[in-house]
């Protein structure tokens, strides 16, 4: 099995994000947080935080190309489950920045496992700095990088265990061609068991995709057509060329498993017969 043109744009863009990292080595995302108890008693707003993470900006030369916030958001809650972290995780992947400004080390996250889990990942895959505003945590420095390796120490057993066992397991359910992580395409609903099951009625939209480009029509006709009978795509929302492509090039809809898996430099591209039912030919 070669693989599909979705994986092969994937590794391009990793590339091209690699050679731009350059160009954006002084650009910055600030990053607040506060949650509704810490405004209330102790006046920590988020208007105090991004004042003092404009100014520190301005102070080092770096051009702050957003703010991020997360409002009325309790640390004791993980930081990819929070709406604003995951637009900093957005901007990473695009390669948009290369530091990451917050007001204090805990707007990560209260408890340091998560902080240093989260502060961690974004240097590892996006190589993003992380700078304190109030604190001496700077990782672009001697200094910085000793506090931090202290605080990384407390939390790196942890932190490893549930990223290998997270990491290889999704692999390992891959190669026996389950369904390892990502959303759940139209046409199929997640079952008991964490595999895909065929969803009837949305598997007939997906089995007219291909029966439409079959017949010579063009991306933008098909997309055009759904959008006529207000035929929803996976997330509710209209469809577009690029929605059309994304169905038409989707191994799983052939019983294909294909995942890109990347982490720590290491990169398994790993395409398999699914355990899933097929729904075109």
């Amino acid at each position: 099995m070669v693989g599909s043109n979705r994986v092969q744009r994937l590794k391009r863009k990793a590339s091209v994000v690699a050679s731009e990292r350059a160009v954006v080595v002084n650009k910055a995302v600030g990053y607040v947080r506060v949650s509704s108890t810490e405004q209330a008693e102790h006046g920590f707003g988020l208007a105090t935080q991004e004042a003092a993470i404009r100014a520190f900006a301005t102070s080092q030369g770096y051009e702050l190309v957003e703010v991020v916030t997360d409002a009325g958001v309790s640390g004791a809650t993980r930081p990819s489950e929070r709406d604003g972290f995951r637009r900093i995780v957005d901007l990473a992947e695009e390669g948009a920045f290369s530091v990451l400004l917050v007001w204090k080390f805990d707007r990560l996250a209260r408890q340091i496992v998560y902080a240093v889990t989260a502060a961690n990942d974004l240097q590892e895959r996006h190589g993003i700095q992380l700078r304190s505003v109030t604190e001496p945590i700077d990782t672009a420095t001697a200094m910085g990088r000793t506090v931090f390796a202290i605080l990384a120490g407390m939390a790196e057993q942890e932190r490893q265990v549930i990223t290998e066992r997270t990491f290889l397991g999704r692999r390992e359910k891959a190669t026996r061609g389950g369904y390892a992580c990502g959303a759940v395409p139209l046409g199929y609903v997640a079952d008991r068991e964490g595999g895909l099951a065929t969803d009837k009625e949305n598997a007939g939209t997906v089995r007219r995709v291909f029966a439409m480009r079959k017949d010579g029509a063009t991306l933008q006709a098909i997309a055009s057509a759904l959008n006529a009978d207000e035929i929803p795509t996976a997330r509710g929302g209209k469809w577009w060329p690029s929605t059309v492509r994304y169905i038409l090039d989707n191994p799983k809809y052939r019983g294909e498993s294909e995942y890109l898996f990347r982490w720590n430099g290491d990169e398994r591209h790993v395409v398999r017969s699914g355990t899933h039912a097929a729904i075109v030919s």
